[in-house]
């Protein structure tokens, strides 16, 4: 950490909802204080093992048009001296010495305040109100992050991923074919997902018991990621089915 600028740390990882979410207002920051001094700088922490890849990161960068800075902490070092462990989060540094900490979304106005305290900026503020997002938790496929996974059945419950076919539950996802079946929250669906051997793979996409692939375009899962499955008009429960008849691997549900 260097004393020459001001340092805005972005702590991130590319297939998280929060993230990516946090990330859109982190680049509006950059883009109003940078000429005043700000140096804003991505740490990565790979939530998955297909984080840890160069190639995926580098990828990943390019497509959410990333343009500051950015350091890989594949080990979690960093975060570790931070005391930081869960993310999205932010860290505020000057002169070495820190100003500011946030672990979760919000508080983009506390942390513009603090940003333009330390540049002294006299400008009009960017976030006159806290930036509204929503909170709905994110379902999990894998052993470690304690996915539960059963049977598909008539009453299903929020949280629970249910399984037709053949399906293997591993550390960090489920992989097999046949189908997945869960309760929705939120407008927006998406999926942290990879096609097996790098093949592109277009699911069938259920939403109470209807096809609506022919409604929400071409959604192909290939490369490790999150994938956005479907934006809704409203954000009342609903059964989502996501079919496939090839084998891919699945992390999480996100919804917003």
């Amino acid at each position: 950490m260097t004393s020459a600028n001001l340092e805005l740390f972005d702590i991130f990882s590319y297939s998280c909802m929060n993230c990516l979410r946090s990330l859109n207002h982190i680049k509006k920051l950059d883009k109003k204080y940078k000429k005043y001094g700000l140096k804003t700088i991505i740490v990565h922490v790979p939530e998955w093992d297909f984080e840890k890849k160069k190639y995926n990161i580098s990828m990943a960068i390019k497509k959410h048009c990333i343009n500051f800075n950015n350091i890989i902490d594949k080990d979690k070092k960093l975060i570790k001296k931070l005391k930081i462990n869960f993310w999205p989060a932010q860290v505020l540094v000057k002169n070495n010495k820190m100003l500011y900490k946030r672990i979760g979304e919000g508080n983009y106005k506390a942390l513009e305040n603090e940003i333009r305290n330390a540049l002294k900026a006299k400008t009009d503020a960017l976030f006159n109100n806290e930036p509204e997002y929503t909170k709905f938790p994110t379902i999990y496929a894998g052993k470690r992050k304690r996915g539960i996974i059963l049977e598909l059945k008539n009453k299903l419950k929020f949280g629970v991923i249910y399984k037709k076919g053949l399906w293997k539950q591993n550390n960090e996802s489920l992989v097999g074919k046949g189908s997945l079946t869960i309760r929705t929250k939120g407008k927006i669906i998406s999926m942290a997902a990879s096609s097996i051997n790098k093949k592109a793979i277009s699911p069938k996409i259920i939403i109470n018991k209807k096809n609506i692939n022919k409604n929400i375009g071409n959604l192909k899962i290939n490369t490790p990621r999150l994938y956005k499955i479907i934006e809704l008009k409203n954000n009342k429960p609903k059964i989502l089915s996501v079919e496939t008849k090839s084998k891919i691997q699945v992390y999480s549900f996100a919804f917003q």
